[in-house]
């Protein structure tokens, strides 16, 4: 049953309505208030009634449907075009059991659609305190005329919440820069906790580095200057780039600049789909991005083996044919990895996201997901190959229910004797962020696999850029800090090429934003070796530096000798100047 098919039976007989003739169009409009919103709730699941301070919703189960607790409202009268905006204002806090969590959407119902299917719903997280929320939604299609409801979804967890100044507010296709936003709720990392992450990362990401500058016959070099220059990281700092790097033009260039400058890994879409790689045009977009990027001497991720949401239309009505259905699996599959085997790829998302589709375990079953481990293992065996999932960052209330699933996965295909060599973690934060020691537990619990682990895709959709730059501090070193972490890639860094272009880190324009400062900061700055020494009576400088490639330079006398070291342990390094 569809999780929201309940609501069928909550919507008012009425409307809302902005009256007679009236059109989403034009300034924005208030289409309902705190007291237009009809409440309802399973008594065995909890209570919602009205207040001094406007609604008190108590959800007495852990593991209760998020509807069964719910404020909404009737259906709203006008139709709704492609682009229409609706923003959902509100001020919450949690009362009880510590901080609560709502799930917040727009859709229609029987069946369910949400009106911006990226964003299905929003779930946000609320604090003990007062704090003011607004939650947009753009329809991305058109809708007839009462078939819209917005609501407030309240039994996530156990929690006593109430809410005050409700408005839903219509504005029509406008642009999202003139739309209200409400602050993240966010409290910054302190200092004494980034200084213990900077410990960690001292310890995990840094190697010491001792050069020795001798003589051509072999003796020290006293006062040598040792001038250290980092040319690239051992961790993989990266981002998934889009068709831009094959336009022309000055943004283009400009892209593919920006990449080298702020990347060295990059990870390419490969999407088997209708508008993906099961057409001439999806092959060769995809083929070209990656000739572009190997071409350019980065390392290279593919996304995505095998993502059972992305499947041609015409394989999935193969769904009764499980004969048929492999075949067109197994080969797409085949030619995949045929076509991208000369590109050396360092790593690929073999699977994506099995939790919300099923498709292929139910036709097929579990095990088939081994064989795909180990037939891409075979034929790209310099691979990593990983398992890759979202939700176990970002979930908030259900982050622990999909670290469960995520590790059952992960079993279910080991004892089918499928090979998993990583896991991939996605964080695509809205309005809901998660805390450092959270974020710390979930990977010291993963760790325990024995696998590497790496943030596969990451953004921060909101146009709070300040609490956007802090958090983005605040995870950045979180996870560079981990020791069974070894990659961090963003989804994204140029507003003109972004899935959701608010968690860019470069406006349109080329202009910096503040999380770009950070990465800038951070990533080229503060973890990036920029040294210049003097050896000492035996002839040699030492230091500690950040693994990766060094260019390592020697001079004295009018003499100089250079080197590149790829420098990933403890090391000593000798450059004979010709004195």
């Amino acid at each position: 049953m569809n999780p929201f098919k309940r609501t069928l039976v909550t919507l008012f007989v009425g409307l809302v309505t902005m009256g007679s003739g009236a059109s989403l169009a034009g300034s924005p409009r208030v289409l309902a208030t705190t007291d237009d919103f009809r409440l309802d709730a399973d008594p065995t699941a909890g209570t919602i009634s009205r207040s001094r301070a406007g609604i008190i919703a108590n959800s007495r189960q852990r593991h209760a449907e998020a509807w069964s607790v719910q404020a909404q409202t009737a259906p709203i009268a006008e139709s709704v075009g492609v682009g229409d905006v609706f923003c959902l204002r509100f001020r919450a806090r949690a009362v009880s059991h510590g901080p609560g969590s709502m799930h917040v959407l727009l859709a229609k119902n029987d069946p369910w659609v949400p009106i911006e299917q990226q964003n299905g719903f929003q779930t946000v997280e609320v604090p003990s305190h007062w704090h003011e929320f607004v939650v947009c939604f753009r329809a991305d299609r058109d809708f007839a005329g009462g078939t819209i409801y917005a609501a407030m979804q309240l039994a996530t967890r156990r929690q006593t919440i109430e809410i005050d100044d409700v408005q839903l507010v219509a504005y029509g296709d406008v642009d999202e820069a003139t739309l209200p936003y409400a602050p993240l709720n966010y409290t910054p990392a302190d200092s004494a906790w980034h200084e213990a992450a900077q410990a960690e990362i001292a310890r995990h990401r840094q190697s010491e580095l001792s050069v020795r500058v001798v003589r051509a016959n072999g003796t020290p070099v006293k006062s040598a200057i040792v001038d250290i220059q980092q040319q690239c990281h051992a961790y993989a700092f990266g981002t998934f780039v889009g068709d831009t790097p094959i336009h022309d033009g000055e943004d283009a260039d400009e892209f593919r600049q920006q990449t080298l400058r702020w990347f060295n890994r990059v990870t390419l879409p490969r999407y088997w789909a209708d508008w993906g790689t099961d057409t001439p045009r999806g092959i060769v977009r995809a083929d070209s991005i990656a000739e572009w990027a190997y071409r350019e001497d980065l390392e290279l991720k593919s996304h995505v083996l095998l993502y059972p949401q992305c499947i041609p239309d015409r394989v999935k009505a193969l769904a009764d044919d499980p004969t048929a259905f492999r075949h067109e699996l197994d080969a797409a599959i085949a030619r995949t990895l045929r076509r991208t085997k000369a590109l050396q790829c360092v790593a690929w998302d073999g699977l994506n996201e099995l939790r919300d589709v099923t498709l292929v375990a139910d036709v097929l079953g579990d095990s088939y997901y081994a064989s795909v481990f180990n037939f891409a293992n075979q034929q790209q065996p310099d691979a990593v190959w990983f398992l890759n999932e979202y939700g176990i960052l970002t979930g908030g209330p259900r982050r622990a229910g999909y670290l469960e699933t995520f590790r059952n996965q992960l079993r279910r295909i080991q004892r089918s004797g499928g090979v998993v060599e990583g896991l991939g973690l996605q964080g695509h934060f809205q309005s809901e962020l998660i805390s450092m020691p959270q974020a710390t537990a979930i990977l010291d619990d993963l760790a325990s696999e024995g696998l590497p682990i790496e943030i596969t895709e990451f953004d921060v959709d909101t146009r709070d850029e300040a609490t956007q730059a802090a958090f983005t501090r605040d995870f950045l070193t979180a996870v560079f800090a981990h020791p069974s972490t070894t990659g961090f890639t963003t989804w994204g860094f140029w507003q003109g090429d972004m899935w959701r272009p608010n968690g860019a880190m470069i406006r349109r324009d080329w202009s910096l934003k503040p999380n770009g400062q950070v990465w800038q900061e951070l990533v080229y700055d503060r973890w990036w070796t920029s040294e210049q020494l003097k050896t000492n009576d035996e002839g040699v400088a030492t230091t500690r530096v950040y693994k990766g490639r060094h260019r390592i330079k020697a001079a004295a006398e009018d003499f100089m000798r250079v080197g590149d070291f790829e420098i990933t342990e403890d090391s000593n390094t000798t450059l004979r100047i010709g004195i």
